[in-house]
């Protein structure tokens, strides 16, 4: 994980390739900064069905029978539904869930509003064309499942915060390559220059994903989670922020990806300020999270 300061955007259209792809790569860029300047992120809306949960669970007083219709309305929402509530994160029954408003009541409204936040994120930055693209965007989900897993878990030993936001906030945290993916789904040679692509990625995703978040007036503390999480540092304060929740969990997942789950690293971890955690902890984030993290990718269909 690299915690430093945004590059240049003039050194960041220099990776090696050819020269168009360079002027493919230079012309994304301008592209997004262009977005960026004028508030115009051409970004799809959130799906009705997203919209309409939302504020339903505004209202406090709002059912679980009332939620799980809303659901109902969306064959692949309450599939997406049911099949988390089962997952090892957050089953807590004896039984496996079968009915939307059990799995309404298992989950909670917050929760609840979150799988569909994310499922609508996925409808909107899905279905690129190219096997390439394609694989971009599977790898950024895999990764955002894990870094939500591990969010979740440390909220819930280290800090007071509502751990069903840290999951949204690590499902989220890379929205801003979803949306350059989304940009260049039609500039092919773009991807030929692969570190130019994955420059373009460090570079712009934190402030496109604050954008993105922003634009779907979405809380201030996830679109600072999202914004500013490479750029925080991992030494948290105290308490602890969401945004250092999101920066360790990320950097928990990127360690555990790199290593294959194989590798110690525990001995090499950082200061993590008021999120560090003792070697047994440690051992149980890494497990439980590896398994969490195999159901939910079912459950998310990556």
């Amino acid at each position: 994980m690299k915690h430093q300061q945004q590059p240049d955007t003039d050194t960041v259209v220099l990776g090696p390739g050819y020269h168009g792809a360079r002027n493919a790569t230079a012309a994304l860029v301008a592209r997004l900064e262009s977005s960026l300047a004028e508030g115009s992120l051409q970004l799809p809306s959130l799906p009705e069905v997203a919209l309409k949960i939302r504020r339903a669970l505004a209202d406090e007083n709002v059912s679980f029978s009332e939620i799980a219709r809303l659901l109902g309305a969306d064959p692949a929402l309450a599939a997406r539904v049911l099949k988390i509530s089962n997952s090892a994160l957050f089953f807590r029954g004896t039984a496996p869930v079968t009915s939307l408003h059990n799995a309404v009541a298992q989950l909670g409204q917050r929760m609840v509003r979150n799988v569909a936040l994310s499922f609508a994120a996925q409808q909107v930055f899905i279905g690129y064309g190219s096997r390439e693209l394609r694989d971009h965007v599977t790898a950024v989900w895999r990764h955002s499942i894990h870094t939500a897993a591990l969010a979740h878990m440390l909220t819930r030993v280290r800090t007071k915060l509502d751990p069903d936001e840290a999951f949204l906030a690590g499902l989220l945290h890379q929205v801003g390559k979803l949306y350059i993916l989304m940009r260049a789904k039609d500039d092919r040679e773009v991807l030929a220059d692969e570190a130019g692509f994955q420059s373009v990625f460090a570079a712009w995703h934190p402030r496109l994903g604050r954008a993105v978040i922003e634009n779907w007036e979405l809380s201030e503390e996830l679109a600072a989670a999202v914004g500013d999480h490479e750029s925080c540092g991992l030494e948290a304060p105290e308490p602890a922020t969401m945004t250092h929740i999101v920066a360790v969990a990320h950097y928990f997942a990127e360690q555990s990806e790199a290593a294959c789950a194989d590798l110690e690293f525990y001995g090499k971890l950082p200061n993590l300020g008021s999120l560090s955690v003792d070697k047994p902890t440690f051992d149980w984030l890494i497990r439980a999270a590896d398994i969490d993290v195999r159901l939910l990718m079912l459950a998310f269909g990556v």
